[in-house]
């Protein structure tokens, strides 16, 4: 029997989701791998958030064949040994809630929101000048499927849009495309600063503290990609010190944020709950990739959409 364990609180969604794409396989849902108990034993295909896994669980799980994960990035994996199973991902399906929250942090923080709820709380009418968005520069770190739908609609708000890519030179939507070693150069003319590109160890740390003491002190960033590709220390610094206008983060070096984070605190930050890639159509959006793979998985076809060399 062909089997395919969707494991996750979302399982039924997603499930629901696949309906009539699923003749080749049965599907198992379940919320959690404590509501399998030792069935986790059987498993040979699986569809889970990287996050949900650790070794002592993947030591459990022997006969693990394929691994569909529900997110774009891998880097929770890191350190798991899934006994050479072979890993896909759902990367291309976050463009629009991704560019939606990249876009709320922005105008949020350019709009100076935050002052105006309180201003609303206290019943206070005082107008400030907010920057316009249209002519202003935005600085894009990472080149890939949601960077190009946020460069569409920053087009969209007549943004002069620069990307940094370590391959790329060209994409839709972009002005221009600089390599990673103009990081530093292009940071000096942004208006704007939005992180999207991919962790890895080349990564680490790639917005450094000489990115940050390039950027312009009107400047905000926005990081939604991974918090660890920010120097936090460094960015907060700098925020604390206003020499930066301000920062709208949804990822941080460590999650969740702890209590006693200064960036809690700050007046110039918005802080957000690792959120950007959640919408209410996301089992949707998973669906039809999961149900590919699953597909192409149990006839023997390979590559898997998004398969992981």
């Amino acid at each position: 029997m062909n089997r395919l364990h969707i494991v996750t609180p979302q399982a039924d969604a997603i499930a629901s989701a696949m309906r009539g794409r699923t003749d080749a396989f049965e599907i198992v849902a379940a919320p959690s791998f404590a509501a399998l108990g030792d069935t986790v034993a059987q498993i040979e295909a699986l569809v889970a958030f990287p996050f949900h896994l650790d070794p002592a669980l993947a030591a459990r799980m022997p006969r693990l064949r394929w691994l569909q994960v529900l997110t774009a990035g891998v880097d929770a994996l890191t350190g798991i040994d899934l006994h050479g199973a072979v890993v896909s991902t759902v990367s291309g399906i976050h463009g629009p809630q991704m560019s939606e929250h990249a876009f709320m942090l922005l105008l949020a923080l350019r709009r100076d929101l935050p002052l105006l709820l309180d201003q609303q709380k206290a019943r206070v009418w005082q107008a400030p000048r907010p920057p316009l968005l249209a002519g202003s520069r935005l600085l894009i770190v990472g080149v890939g499927q949601i960077a190009e739908a946020v460069a569409r609609r920053a087009q969209a708000f007549d943004m002069h849009v620069t990307g940094v890519s370590g391959s790329r030179r060209e994409a839709p939507g972009f002005d221009r495309i600089v390599p990673t070693s103009d990081l530093i150069e292009a940071a000096a003319t942004a208006d704007h600063l939005i992180v999207l590109t991919p962790y890895s160890e080349r990564t680490h740390h790639l917005i450094s503290r000489a990115v940050i003491a390039a950027l312009p002190p009107h400047a905000v960033l926005i990081n939604i990609a991974r918090g660890a590709v920010v120097d936090e220390a460094a960015l907060t610094e700098a925020l604390a010190h206003r020499r930066i206008a301000g920062a709208g983060l949804d990822v941080f070096e460590r999650e969740p944020l702890p209590a006693g984070s200064a960036l809690w605190g700050l007046p110039n930050v918005i802080v957000t709950p690792h959120m950007g890639g959640w919408s209410n159509a996301f089992a949707t959006q998973v669906a039809p990739i999961v149900a590919t793979n699953a597909t192409r998985w149990f006839a023997g076809r390979r590559p898997l959409v998004n398969e992981l060399g």
